[in-house]
């Protein structure tokens, strides 16, 4: 003992400052730079060879052994185990280098490097995030390093200046005035000659029940009258829309005779006229009146549920851009929120009488035992409070959240995830030290490990505790809806990647299973699920779950197989579908899970997964395991016939002929159940301040109009040389709507947004060099020695003559830059 505060000091002064656990501490006097050296392309064979280099900039010698580095990384490692630094996996993303046999130390100014083996690393989201150094003298301190991931590029695999300029070429650029004047595309527009005059606030007249509207009505038009009130009035009605069933349908008439007169089916229908006249407003607005185009819209939605999920469990978004994603989902007629609340990362709401849920469930730090909170993940670093790795919404924040959102005629929908993807949830209740709410038994014995890599992430159906601790969080999270004036009708309970071993060593499980009478494990399932349905039962709230919970695994001919669970379909489950991966068996399972009497929501890793990266350039953030997603993705999407839209596999690759064959097709009773489409958003990838917006917009274009509009004319023309005609005259328009419209308003309206510019293609054509861009309308500029654009460059007009370093960027109407794309000349 006496020994241990002189190590101990040594190992504070090398690391400037430990401070207290939590506590902001100044980084340790080492660096640590990472860097893609080279990939390796081999038959059967593909890695990225990548290096640390450890570098002493303190005035003590780092000690050959009694410390480790720990970060965290989306990859693992290979390495001789005979290095001087030694790669380990801890948990899930979560890794540390090592001192090893070989390590001698590390004098003041030396340092070493540290070359591993990984897979192919794909863009700047795989590299190493939030390093930080621990001592064996004080384990349970974790400082932050000064780290430096170098940027990289790559040659081979990637879209080149070239390719992008090919394709581009799809898009014809189409003037402003000849653009349609609606977007999503609207059941019936008719357009007409003059206009509606409005030079001060107009009249709105509206039902007690339109009062909502009416205020919204007020608020879009505010910026672009002068103050005062007279001329055209407005009104806002609710009635029948001739031709159309949709509760949400509406009929706008803007008349220069009349006036301007909304009537919906019901206030979500007024709601989304009030949308349609919003968008025919100019931005910018001029704000000493205006004047309206004459035109009538009767419009109907295609789906009931128009959904988008948000991943806050993994890393968390603030409230702020939580209401800002509202406002874009309402403006573009998006209906459903679904909220994942809670991962094996994080939990993020507040339950009354579980603090613990939140001061350790919320927060993620350099941890021994996730008593106190969780471990780091996805570069969150060691110190507790940290954005995105840490944070979760009080009761009136959520109950903000959900008013905000049902103003907007959006229902936010909560994720609870269970069984599975549960660790946040089970530490809490182990940290809580009673055994009320337990969620794990302590004598369990069973050797597990979940697709992210935790072996302690699942509760245990024999429990008690368990349901209690459920029916705890299902009570508040309806009470909390109740206190927001929007009732709690659909909640959604997970029930995904439950990994293969679990509850086998359960006590608890043995004895359960000999209760029940099974003898399988796996029926525990069925159970745990039987359980959970009725708690959601006494609050009349509807379940609803993963893909998983509407299939039963079994086995044929000794390979395993899913086969459609009508149980789940006959108590009411709506089933969210995801995995239609070509290759994988479950290519069909939407449609067989429709046809077999499942309520649908299409969420396909396809085309609707939004965190998967733009392309494969090493600029772009996201994961590529489900292939990329840019906007044509969720525009291409035909919801009854996918098998039509999928041309390639997850890599690009052509997809042989008959690859469907012998798939189900949906029916026109499966048609009937699928309720919607969703896009779902996994924040794995989004721990920094506006890459949530960069990965939701513009991508959010192509789900809106796929699920507002009906099937375009080339979703179902038989003669595929004519459908590619007609499906590159509808991807041009939508990409000058979004290039040329929507995002100069959104600049104008909601300056913070952060959306994804586009990036140009080059084309060299002999000595010049021409450009293009996915979305015509921003300002593209360039410089010729080999320096970054900025809005000071020089803006292409015209082919551009090739000399020296070319380099050319997009610029928003704000000055925003986009990616630069770079060719060389001789």
């Amino acid at each position: 003992m006496a020994n241990r505060p002189v190590v101990l000091l040594a190992a504070l002064a090398l690391a400037s400052s430990a401070g207290t656990v939590g506590a902001a501490q100044s980084p340790a006097p080492l660096q640590l730079r990472w860097e893609l050296l080279r990939d390796t392309v081999a038959p059967n064979a593909a890695g990225s060879w990548l290096q640390f280099t450890l570098t002493n900039r303190g005035m003590k010698p780092l000690p050959k052994t009694g410390w480790a580095i720990y970060f965290n990384a989306l990859h693992s490692a290979l390495l001789d185990s005979t290095a001087a630094v030694q790669f380990q996996d801890v948990m899930a993303d979560l890794h540390r280098l090592v001192p090893g046999p070989r390590f001698a130390g590390l004098a003041p100014g030396a340092s070493i490097k540290i070359p591993y083996l990984s897979d192919v690393l794909l863009n700047r989201s795989f590299a190493p995030a939030g390093a930080y150094i621990v001592f064996d003298s004080a384990k349970s301190v974790g400082v932050p390093v000064d780290y430096v991931a170098a940027p990289f590029e790559r040659s081979a695999g990637i879209i080149t200046p070239a390719m992008r300029f090919t394709r581009d070429s799809l898009v014809r650029d189409i003037p402003v005035n000849q653009l349609p004047p609606v977007f999503p595309t609207p059941v019936q527009v008719t357009r007409a000659s003059g206009g509606v005059r409005l030079d001060s606030m107009p009249v709105i007249s509206a039902s007690p029940e339109l009062t909502n509207e009416a205020a919204f009505a007020v608020e879009y038009l505010r910026p672009y009258v002068k103050a005062g009130k007279g001329g055209a009035g407005v009104r806002l009605e609710l009635g029948v829309v001739q031709g159309q069933s949709s509760p949400e349908a509406y009929d706008l008439t803007i008349d220069p005779a009349a006036g301007i007169r909304i009537v919906g089916a019901s206030p979500a229908g007024v709601f989304y006229g009030l949308q349609t006249l919003r968008g025919l407003l100019p931005a910018p607005a001029p704000g000493g009146g205006v004047t309206l185009p004459a035109v009538h819209v009767v419009d109907a939605p295609r789906f009931g549920y128009r959904g988008f999920m948000l991943d806050v469990g993994r890393n968390f978004h603030p409230k702020a851009a939580v209401l800002r994603t509202l406002d874009l989902m309402a403006r573009y007629k998006l209906n459903a929120f679904h909220m994942h609340l809670t991962d094996d990362e994080g939990w993020r709401i507040e339950i009354a009488g579980l603090p613990e849920l939140t001061t350790v469930g919320a927060r993620r730090g350099h941890t021994l035992d996730s008593r106190q909170f969780l471990q780091p993940a996805f570069g969150s670093g060691p110190q507790v409070g940290k954005p995105y790795g840490s944070g979760f919404y009080s009761r009136a924040d959520y109950i903000e959240i959900v008013r905000y959102a049902a103003a907007r005629h959006i229902e936010v929908i909560p994720e609870i995830e269970m069984p599975g993807h549960a660790r946040a949830a089970i530490k809490a209740m182990e940290a809580r030290s009673d055994s009320q709410y337990r969620l794990s038994d302590p004598q369990d014995q069973s050797k597990y490990e979940s697709v992210q890599g935790y072996p302690d992430n699942v509760m245990n159906p024999a429990l008690e505790s368990t349901y209690s601790f459920i029916q705890r969080v299902v009570m508040d999270l309806a009470a909390m809806h109740r206190e927001a004036g929007a009732p709690l009708r659909h909640i959604h309970m997970g029930g995904d990647e439950v990994p293969t071993g679990v509850w086998i060593g359960s006590p608890a499980v043995q004895k359960y299973m000999a209760a029940l009478g099974v003898t399988d494990v796996n029926d525990l399932w069925y159970a745990f699920y039987f359980r959970v349905e009725q708690i959601l039962k006494g609050q009349n709230v509807h379940p609803s779950g993963w893909e998983e919970i509407a299939v039963r695994k079994t086995q044929r001919d000794g390979r395993p197989v899913n086969l459609v669970n009508p149980s789940f379909a006959e108590r009411g489950w709506r089933a969210y579908v995801w995995n239609n991966q070509v290759g994988s068996g479950a290519e069909d399972l939407a449609y067989r899970l429709a046809n077999g009497g499942y309520d649908v929501v299409l969420s396909p890793v396809t085309n609707y997964y939004f965190d998967l990266a733009w392309n494969q350039n090493p600029e772009e953030i996201g994961l590529d395991w489900g292939g990329f997603i840019d906007m044509q993705k969720p525009f291409q999407y035909i919801p009854f016939d996918f098998y039509r839209n999928s041309r390639t596999d997850q890599a690009g690759n052509p997809l042989p002929p008959g690859a469907f064959i012998g798939k189900d097709r949906l029916t026109d009773y499966g048609k009937r159940h699928i309720v919607g489409i969703q896009g779902n958003l996994w924040s794995e990838t989004l721990g920094g301040d506006g890459r949530l917006d960069y990965m939701f917009v513009p991508k959010v274009f192509g789900l809106a109009e796929r699920a507002w509009a009906a099937d375009p004319s080339w979703a179902t023309e038989k003669d595929s040389a004519k459908a590619d005609s007609l499906y590159r005259e509808d991807w041009s328009r939508l990409s000058n709507i979004v290039g040329k419209r929507e995002l100069p308003r959104l600049d104008r309206e909601v300056p913070e947004l952060t959306y994804r510019i586009p990036t140009p293609g080059l084309k060299i054509d002999g000595g010049n060099v021409r450009t293009s861009l996915e979305l015509p309308g921003f300002t593209l500029r360039y410089t010729t020695d080999g320096s970054e654009p900025t809005t000071r460059s020089a803006v292409v007009t015209g082919p551009i003559p090739l000399r020296g370093t070319l380099r050319v960027a997009a610029f928003s109407t704000t000055g925003r830059k986009g990616h630069t794309t770079t060719v060389k000349g001789p």
